[in-house]
């Protein structure tokens, strides 16, 4: 049998009401289902060949489906970032550590790689999360720093939260370009 080659899928755009809507839960066996199998395959090719994605919700690419995909690894904007690759299915944090610490955040739902909105965005330093794999095996781990701000950005998208709704101070907003040249100095 030969295997198909992997798919870019389209993302989701803000203002489409599956970003809005709450994810369905997978039981192992639909996990297991080669249509899923190949979702999970795709949303990872997908997540991959963006330039500055690190996660992505099945909501983001029109599946109202409890999955995300988490591809953490060094980039110019995140040279220090651990790397972390998880397939993460019907996630739930059982525990959100100390307090909130404000992170630079944005969203590929929110346009292309040049012009989304980046702000500040305070979030749990640490969490507890429960998860099913791609084999549906289960899996509960603590997550601090990027990672756990990363998984609860991702877990909102399952909720039907966009990060627009979590920004507090509302004068950090600016574009991913202007993000680059402020922060970055790229």
């Amino acid at each position: 049998m030969v295997k198909k080659a992997n798919k870019l899928l389209r993302r989701t755009q803000f203002g489409n009401p599956i970003l809005r809507a709450t994810a369905r839960p997978l039981s192992p066996k639909e996990i297991l289902s080669p249509q899923i199998q190949e979702l999970i395959s795709n949303m990872r090719y997908t997540l991959e060949r963006k330039k500055y994605g690190i996660g992505l919700a099945a909501p983001q690419v029109g599946r109202s489906i409890a999955i995300v995909i988490i591809g953490i690894k060094p980039r110019p904007n995140r040279p220090k970032a651990p790397m972390l690759n998880l397939t993460v299915i019907n996630p739930v944090i059982l525990k959100k550590y100390g307090g909130k610490g404000p992170m630079w955040e944005g969203c590929l739902s929110f346009g292309n790689t040049q012009n989304f909105p980046y702000a500040l965005v305070p979030r749990y330093k640490k969490v507890r999360v429960h998860w099913l794999e791609e084999k549906a095996n289960q899996h509960e781990r603590d997550f601090n720093g990027l990672p756990a701000h990363l998984l609860q950005h991702e877990i909102d998208h399952l909720n039907g939260i966009l990060f627009v709704d979590k920004v507090q101070d509302t004068t950090s907003y600016m574009t991913i370009t202007e993000y680059k040249k402020r922060q970055l100095n790229l």
